[in-house]
């Protein structure tokens, strides 16, 4: 039975070792709730999996380790992939056979699911001894529903006792692997965020500016206006009140920018005092109006620094679109970028529109 248990809790691990590959988000309550059903699914998969190779140590009763998925899914993902997975394995069992064996077995998986559902949040905090707690009343549910009908049988506790201590110990190790993933695959997405976003502003930088604009003005072949934007003077400004102060305008700078944005724009930060603007189905004129207003919030704010001082700032603006097929990424950005220098050179705090020849 040993041998048996260990090739179940095998089975076991590598069907979660094949979900961590398959899903690059991790299993969590905040995932949606289609996710949350598709977890479940595959949970209840992996239960009947379990029991096509559990052991049979009876006429129609098979011990196998096809709770483990349900109390995974429901401590990590909610109630939602909990129940999901328990009717899955539930029904399935009747796959193998009809019997009363099957229907109390089938019962005991529905209470399993019901438990991992309704106790899962609470002992959440656990983490993995909250995982073997709930194990200790899941394996507690299998053991009084083998005693009811196998109590007689001869090794009964000796069986009984290997289970629970297999199950047990093999429910630790799944929660361990089962955390250990998700930390990998959350620490992955946090590498991914971090590469998009800048570091000061939260914006998203210079390299998710290329692949948009190349994107939507190369192949998307969409109307697109491109600002882009400079602070005025703003080395003045580190010179003055040290960088500190620089650091805290270009995040509150930022916040003022990704305000302004609607559904069709995202704002950017090139580098330095540098940001920029997207718009998508936004003509120049229209754009050339964004610029204004964002222009004059701006001229207008109070920007507070570390000191407890409070200093206007003005910007520049360069903005250019999209106005026929043959526009391309370069040529939107160059026009953006002369008009930039344009609107520097002739006084600063100003938006100026590139020439469309």
């Amino acid at each position: 039975m040993v041998q048996q248990l260990v090739s179940n809790a095998a089975i076991l691990l590598a069907g979660f070792y094949i979900i961590s590959i398959i899903y690059k988000e991790p299993i969590t309550k905040e995932m949606a709730t289609r996710r949350k059903v598709v977890i479940g699914i595959w949970a209840g998969v992996l239960g009947f999996m379990l029991m096509l190779f559990g052991i049979p140590i009876s006429n129609n009763v098979i011990v196998d380790l096809r709770h483990i998925p349900i109390l995974m899914v429901g401590f990590y993902g909610g109630p939602i992939p909990a129940l999901v997975s328990a009717i899955i394995i539930s029904l399935s069992r009747f796959l193998l056979s009809v019997n009363l064996a099957a229907f109390m077995a089938a019962v005991v998986m529905m209470l399993i699911g019901i438990m991992a559902a309704l106790l899962g949040k609470r002992l959440e905090r656990y983490k993995i001894w909250g995982v073997f707690t709930l194990n200790i009343i899941a394996s507690g549910f299998v053991v009084v529903n083998l005693h009811l009908i196998l109590a007689k049988e001869s090794y009964y506790w000796i069986n009984m006792t290997t289970f629970v201590v297999i199950s047990l110990v093999i429910g630790v190790v799944s929660a361990g692997l089962m955390n250990n993933m998700i930390k990998s695959k959350q620490l992955f997405q946090k590498y991914e965020q971090d590469s998009a976003l800048d570091y000061l502003t939260q914006l998203s930088n210079v390299r998710q500016f290329d692949e948009k604009i190349n994107h939507v003005v190369d192949k998307s072949g969409r109307q697109v206006t491109l600002m882009l934007i400079d602070i005025d003077f703003f080395k003045n400004i580190n010179d003055t009140y040290g960088h500190d102060a620089g650091d805290a305008i270009l995040k509150q700078l930022a916040f003022i920018l990704k305000e302004s944005t609607t559904d069709g724009s995202e704002a950017f930060r090139n580098g330095g005092e540098e940001f920029s603007l997207i718009l998508l189905d936004c003509s120049v004129d229209e754009g050339n109006y964004f610029a204004e207003h964002i222009r004059k919030e701006t001229e207008e704010h109070h920007f507070l620094i570390p000191s407890g001082q409070t200093v206007k700032i003005t910007i520049s603006i360069g903005v250019s679109g999209s106005h026929n097929e043959v526009t391309t990424s370069e040529r939107l950005f160059k026009s953006a970028d002369e008009a930039l220098y344009k609107a520097k050179l002739t006084g600063r705090n100003r938006v100026c529109i590139a020439d469309e020849n």
